[in-house]
């Protein structure tokens, strides 16, 4: 990639420009602090530093420039990001195909494959003819890249092959399928005659919805069947493949994205043309589950962002909009809703009356959406509702709020939330506030792991908990960092420090010196953060970091001895009893008196 291009998007887009379109910046010295949007936390340790160009996260050590902050939040690799920023800075990108990797490759034949789709298409009265019965225009048509796969065993599959790609390739993409060797008969139901060959088109006979990610780049595809023979499934998806994980992407989230953060929700719908429709009409912050998979961590063992997860950095409230079945309804409760709150979402419930999918209702009447979408509740009253309305008997109602209610109520944060919601179920079942959180507790213990509930829930991925550093790291790296900082501002004051931790330290001087410059630039942007830029009181900060870490190396010394004296104490060396007992003393007394200074 050409780095003069990279180079003159950070020219043009200052990062704390860019970080406050993604999260909230408050002012705090010369740099910007917010909550960090990598992990939960409740007070702001992620510091933006315009200078710099750089940002830092105290508590789960995210760092990195423009590039990378893209990366990490739209869970793009780095020609992704680059994407995305190259729009923002109106910079052309020139690619150099000879240095592409496989991925890069894969990426060019799923764009290729989009292609192929949308040409067909446009050759397809068939396609055509069913896009304009659901009430697709033109230009939404194009904007979603909607194609079509033609009947036919190996269309694309030829397609592709003329265009210099080897079979392997395009199955590695999920494109095409491999033959077992006993089923080179038709499939049930289908005119066309067997695959001549070994390979034959994953897509036949169907509308194409191309999925992207946070980028816009095409990953994979879903293909509705236009002719329902009884037997082929309505929906086919591509496969998981090197750029397509089912757990990471959502249908229309890079057209989403900007929009659920400006109006600060999203909409969680269940099927493309939902989504395309209710884009259509301007509700542009919906996103849509189909041909994905829902998890319920934010990140996975790899370190990737979910599909939950990413739309919880944009926002942290969902609306979940349901089919009218009551089918529909509890199978996303379950899928989505419980999944949301564990992942410290506020969830709401659109509920469509009289029978129709959002896709049906906006046709009909797209200011019905719009209204359906005000009156959503929230999941807990929205399912209390549903069990009140259904359930007359008092002894069953105890039950089903047990079982409908409380999964979702248990995994909500916040204890005024939970406070809340205890009252108005109290109040609408004719229960005690006491009852009510006696059995919440108990059903809130066996969802918790090891319980041997089928409705556990899980604890938080490793990668989100944050293990704070022991203290004597903590005062080394504010140390070196200050020191650092003091350093670049030429005080000469710095070199009186450093003897002066030179000697404190001793023989281990070198080896902590040695630990540190790796680390530099991260403990200059901590202290800068910490510390500020005034230099007038460096020396201050700098004296007391001093002291605190000249007591922890005694602390650290005292330990070791008093160790040592347990051991000579059980061997009955009465020498090393009296050594070791004065060390102590010694120890002690010196810390008291650094305490005393202090």
């Amino acid at each position: 990639m050409n780095r003069t291009n990279v180079e003159l998007i950070k020219e043009r887009i200052p990062i704390e420009e860019l970080i406050a379109s993604y999260v909230k910046l408050e002012k705090a010295g010369k740099s910007l602090k917010a909550r960090c949007p990598f992990h939960n936390e409740k007070s702001a340790s992620f510091f933006v530093s315009p200078e710099r160009g750089g940002y830092y996260c105290f508590g789960c050590n995210a760092k990195g420039d423009i590039f990378t902050f893209v990366e990490q939040f739209e869970g793009l690799d780095f020609k992704g990001a680059l994407k995305v920023l190259a729009e923002k800075a109106g910079v052309p990108l020139v690619v150099d195909q000879k240095a592409d990797s496989e991925r890069d490759r894969l990426f060019q034949i799923t764009e290729a494959a989009a292609k192929f789709f949308e040409m067909q298409y446009e050759r397809s009265k068939e396609a055509q003819s069913y896009l304009n019965g659901r009430g697709v225009s033109p230009e939404t048509r194009v904007a979603f890249r909607i194609g079509w796969a033609p009947e036919g065993w190996k269309n694309l599959f030829t397609y592709l092959k003329g265009k210099g790609w080897n079979e392997a390739f395009i199955e590695k993409a999920g494109l095409i399928k491999k033959a077992e060797a006993r089923s080179q008969e038709p499939r049930a139901g289908s005119k066309l005659p067997a695959p001549s060959s070994n390979y034959y088109d994953r897509f036949r006979g169907r509308i194409i919805f191309p999925i992207t990610d946070s980028s816009g780049r095409v990953v994979a595809f879903t293909g509705r069947i236009l002719k329902d023979d009884g037997k082929s499934a309505k929906y086919l998806n591509s496969p998981d493949t090197p750029l397509f994980n089912k757990s990471q992407i959502l249908f229309g989230l890079d057209k989403a994205k900007s929009e659920i953060r400006r109006v600060g929700y999203s909409i969680l719908v269940e099927g493309q043309m939902d989504l395309i429709l209710s884009h259509q009409v301007g509700v542009k912050n919906a996103v849509a589950a189909s041909g994905t998979a829902l998890t319920d961590q934010s990140q996975g063992q790899d370190g990737v962002v979910s599909n939950l997860g990413m739309v919880r950095r944009l926002s942290q409230n969902m609306i979940i909009a349901l089919d009218s079945d009551k089918a529909g309804r509890t199978a996303a409760m379950r899928a989505v809703a419980a999944t949301a709150l564990s992942m410290g979402m506020s969830v709401k419930i659109a509920d469509i009356e009289g029978g129709k999918d959002p896709a049906d209702l906006i046709l009909s009447d797209s200011e019905s959406w719009k209204n359906v979408l005000k009156n959503a509740k929230h999941v807990i009253e929205f399912e209390l509702e549903n069990v009140l309305k259904e359930t007359s008997d008092p002894h069953r109602l105890s039950r089903a709020i047990k079982e409908r209610v409380f999964p979702f109520l248990a995994r909500i944060e916040s204890e005024m939330d939970k406070a809340y919601y205890v009252k108005i179920i109290a109040e609408k079942a004719r229960l005690t506030e006491q009852a009510v959180w006696d059995d919440l507790r108990k059903v809130a213990r066996s969802q918790e792991p090891g319980a041997g509930s089928s409705t556990s829930s899980k604890l938080p991925a490793p990668s989100s908990i944050v293990i704070q550093p022991h203290r004597l790291d903590l005062v080394e790296r504010r140390m070196f960092g200050l020191l650092a900082l003091m350093d670049a501002a030429k005080l000469p004051v710095a070199t009186d420090f450093r003897d002066h931790i030179k000697k404190i330290a001793g023989d281990s001087y070198e080896t902590r010196i040695q630990r540190t410059i790796p680390l530099i630039s991260d403990l200059s942007f901590e202290a800068e953060a910490m510390y500020g830029n005034d230099t007038g009181k460096f020396d201050v900060h700098m004296k007391e970091l001093i002291l605190n870490f000249e007591v922890d190396l005694i602390n650290e010394e005292l330990v070791s001895a008093m160790g040592a004296l347990k051991v000579a104490e059980k061997e009955g060396n009465s020498a090393r009893v009296s050594e070791l007992a004065k060390k102590c003393q010694d120890l002690s007394t010196r810390k008291a008196g650094l305490r005393k200074t202090g």
